[in-house]
């Protein structure tokens, strides 16, 4: 049984960053695996922090064909009536850091950009957070709805037995906040934008709930009347320029998340557009596959060199800036029981 990379699951961690990358196309498939193979072992640090490795569907199929879905395809632009616009910008990887210290996640993000500089180019680079009450920038809530950790497993990696067994198919969106348009309305008026209650995350009554909140454009049943559900990690931002939502949900069903977007632009034949969008703009676009362990290492290898044990260095403390030739994958304790995410504004 596969096992997925353990960051998708570490959702207490505070700091993060994120980095999506341009291949050269010119450079050869040997020199690329090297180049992220050594990539991989300098990103580990004793103590963590966690590094999730996202592959474009069609970049991962270079490297391992037979263990990515048919339906995990590219991100493609999706156009609405009056003016809904969610644009693809569709990099070729994606490497998410996250720890308990900014210095941590930051400082592993410029390591992997440093390795990877020979053959690739930095698309988006990205320093984000978790705040200690899990609201987003807007003041609310994130992920009141997120599935529960038995069914997050469930919802967000493909199924034993299945192809990508433990991997997940990601969608990575910058969204950037229009604060002033925002704060500018009442609460009430928030309230109706997002559905749920800006003081306590209650969802309204659905005699109050407009058919164009979030909540509302972002809720799929399915023929029995059941709820579907995706799992969300989002991360929220924000500096002089910009504050916003880097926007990452992981599913097993590529159609369902875009039947999620599709309903917030109004392309599914009814017309809506989710009241969000008039505050808060994509700005990137990417689906990514995130494989699991097995067949990371199946196609980098394992993260410790094969000549650490021999010659290597034992581990080292991280805190004298040191590289750990343990596991790899994240401290432990970040990773010791998946908690519910918060990290949604449904």
């Amino acid at each position: 049984m596969a096992d997925p990379q353990p960051g998708i699951f570490a959702d207490s961690l505070i700091a993060h960053h994120h980095v999506e990358f341009i291949l050269d196309d010119s450079v050869a498939l040997d020199t690329v695996i090297a180049t992220i193979t050594q990539a991989r072992r300098e990103a580990v640090w004793l103590g963590g922090p966690n590094v999730i490795w996202g592959f474009r569907p069609n970049f991962w199929r270079r490297f391992s064909p037979g263990t990515i879905p048919d339906s995990v395809v590219d991100f493609t632009e999706i156009g609405g009536p009056a003016g809904s616009f969610a644009p693809s910008t569709q990099f070729d990887l994606w490497v998410w850091c996250s720890s308990y210290t900014q210095g941590y996640a930051s400082s592993t993000a410029r390591e992997v950009v440093d390795n990877l500089a020979l053959i690739a180019q930095v698309g988006m680079d990205l320093a984000a957070f978790k705040a200690p009450d899990s609201r987003d920038p807007t003041g609310f809530i994130d992920g009141t709805e997120n599935p529960l950790p038995d069914e997050a497993l469930e919802v967000a990696l493909f199924p034993a037995g299945s192809i990508g067994e433990a991997g997940s198919d990601v969608c990575v969106q910058k969204w950037v906040h229009n604060m002033r348009a925002f704060n500018a309305l009442s609460v009430p008026e928030q309230d109706d934008v997002i559905g749920r209650t800006k003081a306590d995350s209650i969802q309204l009554p659905d005699d109050q709930m407009p058919p164009t909140s979030h909540v509302s454009r972002n809720t799929v049943v399915d023929a029995a009347g059941e709820e579907r559900h995706i799992y969300r990690r989002n991360t929220p931002f924000s500096d002089a320029n910009e504050t916003g939502t880097q926007f990452i949900g992981l599913t097993n069903d590529p159609p369902l998340m875009d039947l999620m977007l599709d309903r917030m632009f109004g392309v599914t034949g009814d017309g809506l557009i989710d009241d969000l969008t008039k505050f808060s703009t994509p700005v990137t676009g990417s689906y990514y596959f995130v494989p699991s362990m097995q067949d990371l290492t199946a196609v980098f290898g394992p993260l410790k060199a094969p000549d650490e044990d021999a010659n290597g260095p034992a581990d080292t403390d991280s805190s004298a800036g040191g590289r750990s030739s343990g596991l790899g994958i994240g401290s432990l304790r970040d990773i010791a029981g998946i908690q519910t995410s918060s990290d949604d504004l449904d």
